[in-house]
């Protein structure tokens, strides 16, 4: 039996072909709570962005943010946090003062860059968001890193910062967490808070951020705009989520 679903964000919940989630996406989020089955997003996404986005306000249970650095129950109290080792963000912090490479620091309250590029705006443009504001590190606890570069510079970045790892959410931006971190691990912390087992869940995701998440989840749903990589690590693959993925994919299970 399902008791909870996870949902990630950007080309899963929201369809950026049309810049909002589908109206049937939204009947099905409905649904889900009317049965009593939980409703949880699971992004590399901040909360401020998830109220930028309207989604905050649809009566999530809870919310795996950061890939999985950053829990917070409905009411937004933190169930669980893991920041970058404050060794790794001083290494990496004279990369951001020398504006070489587009860095976006994400703290638990805010969001900021240390400059703006073409890939940047490229980037917050594919995914429906606004420019973060610049600022600067003050030496608050950083929960991810946001590095809008290729993989071989990626590759360079994280010589400085060896307890970490990467996890792209597309082609102009990538995403630095704590090397235990992941979407995954956070869900396993939501879970425990409130008594639920993986194999009662069922996640969707489309993304290279998702692959751990729906690898771990009782039923992992790879949408049909997923790359083939996700694909392969789901239980299902449903439609895009322009093509009323989510509701079809839940009717499949018959959960709904």
């Amino acid at each position: 039996m399902i008791r909870a679903a996870f949902f990630d964000i950007d080309g899963t919940l929201m369809a950026h072909s049309i810049g909002r989630i589908p109206e049937d996406t939204l009947y099905a989020l409905d649904c889900l709570k009317k049965k009593g089955i939980r409703i949880f997003t699971s992004t590399g996404r901040h909360i401020l962005e998830l109220d930028e986005l309207g989604i905050s306000g649809l009566g999530f249970d809870g919310h795996v943010l950061l890939n999985g650095q950053l829990c917070l129950d409905k009411e937004r109290r933190v169930l669980a946090e893991v920041p970058i080792g404050d060794k790794d963000i001083r290494q990496i912090f004279p990369v951001f003062e020398e504006r070489r490479i587009p860095l976006s620091f994400v703290e638990k309250e805010k969001i900021y860059i240390n400059y703006i590029n073409e890939q940047v705006r490229k980037a917050q443009r594919d995914v429906s968001s606004a420019l973060p504001e610049t600022g600067n590190w003050e030496g608050a606890p950083v929960y991810l890193i946001v590095a809008f570069a290729a993989e071989d510079t990626v590759a360079e970045l994280m010589k400085h910062m060896p307890h970490c790892r990467t996890t792209r959410w597309n082609s102009y931006g990538v995403d630095i967490i704590a090397e235990g971190g992941g979407k995954e691990k956070g869900i396993e912390k939501m879970l425990s808070h409130f008594s639920i087992g993986r194999e009662e869940v069922i996640a969707f995701g489309d993304g290279e951020n998702d692959m751990e998440m729906l690898e771990y989840a009782g039923i992992g749903v790879a949408m049909g705009n997923a790359d083939e990589k996700v694909k392969a690590c789901a239980d299902y693959v449903t439609e895009d989520a322009d093509e009323g993925g989510i509701l079809s994919a839940l009717r499949h299970f018959e959960i709904l």
